[in-house]
C-alpha cells in the first residue's frame, strides 16, 4: 500500500475513536496554536495576523486559554497589541461625537482578516480530505476506513464538494452508509435495552452510541 504522509496519518487514525479528519485536525490546530504562543509570539507576522482578525475566533481563543499550558504571557503579549490597535483605529469617541465618530469606531471593530488558526484548520482539513479521497481506491486503505467511525457529516459534505473521482466518492459514500447503518442499529439497541423488559441484559458497545451519533452529525467537540 502506497500512502502519502497525510494518508498514512489518516490510516493510523482509523483505529481511533471519532471522525479521523476531526481528530487529526484538532491535533494539528492545537500544535499550531502552541507554536504561535510559545515560538512565534514575538514574530511580526503573528502579531499582524492576530491584529487583523481582531483576536482569535471564540473557539480558538478559548482553546488557547483552556488547553495551552502557561499561555497567559503569550496572550498578554498578543492581545495587548490587539487592544492597542483597536483603540488607535477607533479614534477618541466623545459622548457627543456624533455619527462620524461612531462610524469610524464601528468600522475599526470589523476584522481585516480571518482568525489565523481558522486558516490553518481549513488548510489541514482540505489536505486530509483530498488524501482520503485519492487513496480510498486502495483496498487496504478502504478497509481501514470501513473499520473507523467514518467521517462526520460536516467533513462528508466537504469531501463531496471537492474536485475528485466520482468513483472514489461513490466508494467512500457506500462505506460511510454501512458505518451509519451500524450506528443506527446500535442506537435502536440502546433504546430497546431501556425497555424494562430487557433492562437486565446490560449494555454493550451500543452504550456509547448516543454520544457517537452526536459526533457523527456534528463533528468532534472543539472543532467548530
Amino acid at each position: 500500500m502506497k500512502l502519502s504522509s497525510r494518508a498514512h496519518n489518516l490510516y493510523e487514525a482509523f483505529s481511533r475513536p471519532g471522525c479521523p479528519v476531526c481528530r487529526l485536525t484538532l491535533e494539528s490546530v492545537h500544535h499550531h496554536l502552541d507554536s504561535l504562543i510559545y515560538e512565534y509570539v514575538n514574530k511580526p507576522a503573528t502579531h499582524e495576523a492576530v491584529r487583523a482578525a481582531r483576536g482569535f475566533c471564540p473557539v480558538h481563543a478559548w482553546h488557547v486559554q483552556d488547553a495551552i499550558n502557561a499561555s497567559a504571557l503569550g496572550i498578554a503579549v498578543l492581545y495587548g497589541g490587539v487592544m492597542r490597535h483597536l483603540l488607535d483605529d477607533m479614534g477618541a469617541v466623545q459622548p457627543n461625537g456624533g455619527r462620524r465618530q461612531v462610524n469610524q469606531a464601528e468600522s475599526a471593530l470589523q476584522p481585516r482578516g480571518e482568525c489565523p488558526a481558522c486558516v490553518h484548520q481549513a488548510t489541514v482539513e482540505e489536505h486530509l480530505l483530498r488524501n482520503l479521497l485519492s487513496h480510498i481506491g486502495q483496498a487496504e486503505f478502504a478497509e481501514g476506513f470501513r473499520g473507523s467511525a467514518g467521517l462526520c457529516l460536516p467533513h462528508l459534505r466537504q469531501v463531496l464538494a471537492q474536485k475528485g473521482s466520482a468513483d472514489h466518492k461513490a466508494q467512500l459514500l457506500a462505506i460511510q452508509q454501512d458505518i451509519w447503518r451500524a450506528l443506527q442499529e446500535q442506537l435502536a439497541e440502546f433504546v430497546r435495552k431501556h425497555d424494562y423488559r430487557f433492562a437486565l441484559e446490560g449494555m454493550g458497545e451500543e452504550g456509547s452510541s448516543p454520544r457517537r451519533s452526536i459526533e457523527a452529525l456534528a463533528g468532534q467537540k472543539g472543532l467548530r
